[in-house]
């Protein structure tokens, strides 16, 4: 296997579509730097898979898309493909060539080809593993990998040892079975983990559903019992409820004749307790009027008693304010006499403080004053100083300047005199240019013609090839269309012979018979399908699917005996069933003339048949119709016609008992259509062999085309040389000749700008000189300024100390101005709230003054009217006392006369409650006998209610007896569990405390059971699943004499124990088995991950002892190869491979030992560069020797490499070159001299990159031209 073909188009400098073709041997690529020779590397590279942007020289995979030049955009798309040919044996590939293309665009998406399938880079990588070829193999090295490898840690050394080895897949099937044992790990132990939870909650749900168990079949006791007993109730409180309807009905009747009696005696007693309140009304009036005018007397009495009081304390109050008047005047003149104190004092105070406020006004303008001229003189002093600090930087800067321009005067004369000597030398150098440009002109016209001639050839060239790669690619296309064709009717043709070795569309029972499975009641007979080998025409093939039916699976048997023993078979396999074909057995067709025109025979679509084949037989009787209509009115018109089935092409169809079968028959196209599957089969095979006929022939076509493309291709080759030897001749000669201009020009500038220096040196001269003296006298004047300003900073200075001294003094006196101004202003608010104290105090005095005396004359006004009024209430009261005598004396009267209507009243009452008492008796009796008809109707609808609630059923159809039959059976619908024989838990199946057995023992479960069983009249079964069939009138019978008592009580019993247990999960039982059934699905699925787990060890032990002695056999034929390329290469010294850590081969590194000749270095990055060179390729070489890679790419490793290295590189190199194929980038003659073609990159467009390519002959004759013109190839693409 070797490289013949790689393209670029788009990938970095190679914009246009390039195409490098290589055969066996070496082949070197030449070019100038930066030209995009290392760009094939990379291609080659990238197509095999590099993902690291970085080792492809950018900073993301799109900056490997061509960016544009400066007459071109940018691409959008690059792509490189490479074609590698003679791949059978290496590749164990059916393909003799394979193409592989990688295709990557601007927005980032990336595509695979394989043979111009898509494909994934990991089967890329799959494809070439342990070949030698890969984008880090060692097929590919460039000049900065001698440094990674020789450089890089021993375990990093590995990889190309692993990939001589082969053990490269190897480890990648290592790597995924630990993946997959990590992961089925994983699984393992997320399934343990539910198993467990799985097996907590089984254990919980094992418990609720023995539980519930429990639950079931207790609460089905007690609804048969309770429903029995209710039953039973209801029946014998129905039955008492009659009696008691009449006695009632008797005892009412009593009643009302005695209440009626009582009712006409309770009229005379009414009118006599209606005239007994009439007097009592009159005796209250007569006591009411006694009781009001005694009120009067009292409250008259009173009235005068309290204006007596009233008076006397007016008085003693009127006294006290007469006292207290003399006080007030006392207290008005000394509150007069007070405020006239103050006013002086006010006066006189403010007399001190006008004076003391303009004292302070005159203190302040004063200091003013001082401040405005400390402020005038300070700033006066800030100003002197900002200047002598000007004047200071203005002599410095003088200073400065002016020793510069002395320096400049002196730079300007020096430099002068070298500018003049050198203009001279210019003006010489200037006509020697001139006339060398002039002669390079003549040169650069005449390659130009000649160059415009071989392009003229060379473009006929390329004519001629695009019209044939046009032609090429056409029949390509066309090639590729019947290749496609030919591969979907192979693709066809094969699945419906899967289809037909299936036997699809055919019944479980045909497919075992076809299949063999019922040889033994075949006894060794062979049994078709009827449909096998059948030719129908494709126009009726629906007409005859339709027609045959389920006949279309029909198998063909050779007699009835074989078919029955077929059909017994399948019944008692229960195989299924099949439809069987009897042969010599069926009718015979009728002859065609017999028919109309529009309907024929079915048997006239079968091609190529006589009627000895099933289907004939089958279809005997069976006909074709053009359509349905016309059929059905010949038939009404015929009605003796004798037909099975009619069908039309459509597959339409009408069997004798008119029925008829249509619509869309879409799924006659189906896999599953048997006749329509032999139709294809046939139709697919004819259509296979014309579309190979086809292919092979404009294979053919390719060929021809292909051979006369690589004849033109060759044609332009050499044109293509001699236009690039052309244009570079022409580019050197143009180069020099612009370059001659250039100079000349460049020559000629110099001199006018050393002629115009020259002028400005001798202006900048002047200039200097005219600065200096200004700055001299500037200089001087300034000094003087300077000194001037600080004579007049020291006055100043003393000037602003007095001042500031004299501002000190008169801020003092303002000071004290100031304390006396705020004490005289003080004391006159003192005075000013004091004399505002003493006015609301006098008009206080005022105010009492005139209250007190208008108090004097109210209260004596008042004593007055209060003597009048006490004298008046004492002459009212005495009236009074009179009218009260006459009143006491009517009233006495009218209460005799009640006593005695109230003794006639209580006679009649004792007789009336003789006759109640009576009426009473007989309305208690009647009131007992309602009472219990009333609790017999309750107890009636209580039993009604309480079955319909807890039972939901009417208690009028309860058969009590048959419920209590059927107390003692299981519940319905009640599964058989592995719970049923599981006693209950003590908790639950103990009595209530009050049940409890005496010593405080607590029964089993058992006992319980048997306790219950004890107090029940119908004894449990010991079988719980034995059937129970219906009662006896016998049964029934014996049913009457149970004790209701203790029914009730184990009624009692069981809903106590059923409350006792407490919450009832009823949907546990149900839960409970569909845990059980996923707890033993995922033990079974624990169990295969265990035994997957286990393959997977021993499939990772066999990997790891397979790589483990295949790596070191591999390592110690390369240590010795190695050994023997070092010494080769540098004629002597050592070298060897040495395993680190070689416990564990498989992970091991490796340490590379080398050592000159005449040296005893201890460590590889101690070598010089090329030593690290020959080293690498000393090893490359003992990997090649092992196991060659199909071709190998070395970029500029020749770089370091001396004459001499390089020979001995070169002769070893030829040892390799029948084993693999060299592609060799160089910059290095003798290394090209090795090659037996070369290409040039060249970049005749800015940063486009195209190719030249030239093959050597190796003739010994020819050996000294062949050296020559390989120095002129070199010479000419690298210029």
């Amino acid at each position: 296997m070797y490289l013949k073909a790689l393209k670029l188009h788009g990938f970095k400098s190679f914009a246009d579509p390039t195409t490098l073709q290589f055969e066996p041997g070496v082949t070197a690529v030449v070019g100038p730097n930066g030209c995009g020779k290392s760009n094939i590397a990379d291609g080659i590279r990238w197509v095999l898979g590099e993902q690291s942007a970085k080792a492809l020289r950018g900073g993301k995979m799109q900056d490997v898309i061509f960016e544009g030049a400066d007459t071109r955009k940018p691409s959008q798309i690059c792509e490189v493909s490479l074609l590698l040919t003679d791949c059978e044996e290496q590749l164990g590939s059916e393909f003799h060539e394979i193409e592989i293309m990688r295709r990557v665009h601007r927005d980032g998406g990336s595509e695979y080809f394989f043979n111009g399938q898509a494909c994934r880079l990991k089967d890329i990588h799959k494809l070439f593993m342990d070949t030698g070829v890969g984008r880090t193999s060692y097929s590919i090295m460039a000049q900065g990998q001698i440094d990674q490898i020789l450089s890089s840690k021993p375990e990093e050394r590995r990889a190309v040892f692993e990939e001589a080895a082969g053990i490269t897949k190897y480890k990648s099937q290592r790597r995924e079975a630990l993946g997959k044992l990590k992961l089925t790990e994983a699984n393992l132990a997320r399934v343990s983990d539910v198993i467990s939870e799985v097996s907590r909650q089984i254990g919980s749900l094992r418990r609720q559903a023995s539980k519930a168990l429990r639950y079931k079949r207790l609460n089905h006791r007690l609804r048969h019992l309770a429903l029995a007993w209710s039953g039973c109730q209801h029946a014998k409180i129905t039955e008492t409820l009659d009696g008691l309807e009449v006695s009632v009905g008797t005892l009412r009747r009593e009643a009302d004749a005695r209440r009626e009696d009582l009712e006409s005696k309770q009229g005379s007693l009414d009118e006599m307790k209606a005239k007994r309140s009439h007097h009592n009304q009159r005796v209250q009036d007569a006591q009411q009027g006694v009781y009001d005018l005694r009120s009067q007397k009292e409250a008259a009495e009173n009235q005068a008693n309290l204006a007596q009081i009233k008076r006397n304390g007016l008085e003693e109050r009127l006294q006290s304010s007469r006292s207290s008047l003399g006080e007030l005047e006392m207290q008005l003149r000394e509150v007069t006499a007070e405020a006239d104190t103050g006013a002086q004092d006010k006066q006189l105070q403010l007399g001190l403080l006008g004076s003391s406020d303009a004292t302070y006004q005159q203190r302040n303008r004063d200091l003013a004053i001082v401040e405005g001229e400390l402020s005038t003189v300070e700033q006066e002093l800030q100003q002197t100083k900002f200047q002598i600090l000007q004047l200071d930087s203005a002599v410095a800067k003088l200073r400065t300047d002016s020793l510069g321009y002395e320096v400049d005067q002196k730079t300007s004369v020096h430099r002068h005199e070298n500018l003049a000597q050198e203009l001279e030398q210019v003006r010489q150098q200037l006509v020697a240019a001139q006339r060398l440009a002039a002669e390079l002109a003549v040169r650069a016209d005449k390659a130009q013609t000649e160059k415009a001639r071989a392009h003229q050839e060379a473009t006929e060239a390329q004519q001629a090839i695009s019209d044939l790669t046009s032609e090429f690619r056409e029949a390509q296309r066309k090639h590729q269309e019947i290749d496609r064709g030919l591969a979907q009717r192979t693709a066809q043709l094969r699945l419906l012979q899967q289809l037909q070795e299936k036997w699809e569309g055919f019944g479980e029972g045909a497919k075992a018979i076809l299949q063999g499975k019922l040889d033994e009641a075949l006894a060794g007979q062979s049994v078709t399908p009827i449909t096998q080998g059948l030719i129908v025409n494709p126009d009726y093939s629906r007409a005859v699917e339709a027609l045959l039916g389920s006949a279309a699976e029909a198998i063909s048997v050779s007699d009835l005996p074989t078919a029955k023993r077929i059909l017994a078979q399948l019944e008692s396999g229960e195989v299924g069933s099949a439809v069987l074909h009897i042969g010599g057995v069926g009718a015979s067709p009728v002859a065609a003339s017999e028919l109309p025109g529009f309907l024929r025979p079915a048997t006239q679509a079968l091609n190529g048949f006589d009627g000895e084949h099933p289907a004939v037989s089958i279809l005997a009787s069976c006909y074709l119709a053009d359509d349905l209509e016309s059929f059905l009115e010949y038939w009404k018109a015929n009605p003796e016609f004798s037909f099975l089935a009619v069908a039309t092409r459509k597959g339409d169809l009408v069997d004798r008992r008119c029925l008829v079968y249509g619509g869309y028959h879409s799924s006659m196209k189906s896999a599953n259509s048997i006749v329509q599957r032999e139709i294809d089969l046939r139709e697919t095979a004819t259509a296979l062999a014309i579309s190979q006929k086809e292919h092979d022939e404009q294979r053919l076509v390719i060929e021809g085309v292909n051979t006369r493309l690589t004849t033109a291709e060759e044609t332009l080759e050499q044109k293509r040389a001699e236009v690039l030897s052309l244009t570079q001749n022409v580019a050197a000669v143009q180069t020099d000749h612009r370059n001659a201009d250039r100079s000349a020009e460049e020559i000629g500038q110099r001199s006018q700008r050393m002629e115009n220096e020259l002028t400005s040196l001798e202006q900048l001269r002047n200039e200097a000189h005219e600065r200096w003296a200004k700055a001299q006298a500037g200089l001087q004047e300034a000094e003087e300024g300077a000194k001037t300003h600080r004579d007049s900073i020291h006055h100043l200075e003393t000037r602003v100390t007095e001042i500031r001294t004299d501002r000190d003094v008169k801020q003092e006196s303002l000071s004290q101005s100031r304390l006396e101004l705020a004490e005289h202003r003080q004391k006159v608010e003192v005075l000013d709230r004091g004399l505002d104290e003493m006015a609301r105090r006098r008009l206080q005095v005022d105010q009492l003054l005139v209250q007190r005396q208008q108090e004097i004359e109210v209260w004596a006004e008042q004593v007055s009217q209060l003597e009048g009024e006490s004298t008046s209430e004492r002459e009212r009261a005495a009236q009074l006392e009179e009218t009260l005598t006459v009143a006491q004396q009517q009233v006495e009267e009218a209460r005799k006369e009640l006593v005695e209507l109230e003794r006639t009243i209580t006679e009649v009452e004792n007789i009336q409650n003789s006759l109640r008492g009576q009426s009473e008796s007989s309305s208690g009796e009647l009131r007992k006998h309602e009472i219990k008809l009333a609790e017999s109707r309750q107890r009636v609808e209580f039993l009604v209610e309480e079955v319909q609630r807890e039972f939901q059923i009417e208690i009028g159809s309860i058969d009590w007896k048959i419920m209590l039959w059927r107390s003692g059976d299981e519940p319905e619908g009640l599964q058989p569990l592995d719970l049923d024989e599981e006693k209950e838990p003590i908790d639950e199946a103990s009595p209530s405390t009050e049940e409890a057995p005496a010593g405080g023992e607590t029964e089993s479960a058992e006992q319980v059971v048997a306790k219950e069983a004890e107090l029940t009249p119908t004894k449990r079964r010991k079988n719980k699943n034995e059937p129970r069939g219906e009662p006896t009138e016998a049964d029934l019978a014996a049913l009457d004499d149970t004790d209701w008592t203790e029914l009730k009580s184990e009624v009692d019993a069981l809903r106590k124990r059923l409350n006792s247990m407490g919450a009832v999960n009823l949907v546990a039982i149900e839960e409970y088995a569909e845990l059980k059934e996923r707890h033993d699905f995922l033990k079974a699925q624990c169990d295969d991950l265990t035994n997957a787990r286990t393959e997977l060890l021993t499939a990772i032990d066999e990997i790891n002892a397979t790589s483990q002695k295949q790596f070191e056999v591999t390592f110690e034929q390369i240590k010795k190869n190695f050994e023997y390329t070092f010494q080769t290469l540098f004629g002597g010294g050592k070298a060897s491979l040495e395993l680190i850590e070689a416990e564990d081969i498989l992970e091991s590194g490796i340490e590379i030992v080398a050592q000159p000749p005449g040296t005893k270095l201890k460590s590889i990055s101690l070598l010089s560069g090329g030593q690290k060179t020959l080293t690498a390729v000393g090893l490359l070489f003992a990997l090649y020797m092992v196991k060659p890679s199909p071709f190998c790419l070395l970029d500029e490793l020749d770089a370091p490499l001396d004459e001499s290295n390089i020979g001995r590189f070169t002769n070893l190199l030829k040892q390799f070159v029948d084993e693999s194929q060299f592609i060799i980038i160089t910059h290095n003659k003798r290394t090209v001299a090795a090659a037996s073609a070369i290409y040039g990159v060249t970049m005749e467009e800015r940063g486009v990159s195209k190719t030249v390519s030239m093959r050597f002959s190796h003739n010994e004759g020819d050996a000294e031209l062949q050296s020559q013109n390989i120095a002129k190839a070199v010479n000419e693409t690298q210029s």
